[in-house]
């Protein structure tokens, strides 16, 4: 197959469930924030995290970003995708110069 050959593949059959994550941190720290978001999001991540909206105050900047969870296999449910969104939550509090809004 060529480079320039396309895969069909198929969509999901069961629903989606995005939630959306804003935290305060410093200028610059957007692609570091998405790296922790993705490395703690696990394995049900079907979009994102990506930059939703962002503003600047007193000398920070809040990042708000939307991740979107979907499977394959099986309807999710809030109880599974609230655990994972609590350990992106803990992961991004270890950076002391982060807080989560």
């Amino acid at each position: 197959m060529s480079s320039n050959t396309k895969i069909f593949k198929m969509w999901s059959l069961y629903p989606f469930i995005s939630r959306d994550i804003s935290v305060w941190a410093k200028e610059g720290d957007e692609e570091a924030l998405k790296k922790v978001i993705t490395e703690n999001a696990g394995d049900l991540v079907a979009k994102g995290p990506y930059l939703i909206d962002s503003f600047q105050k007193d000398g920070k900047v809040s990042y708000a970003f939307r991740i979107v969870f979907q499977s394959y296999e099986r309807t999710l449910t809030d109880e599974e995708i609230n655990a994972i969104m609590n350990r992106v939550t803990e992961a991004l509090k270890k950076e002391p110069t982060w807080q989560v809004r």
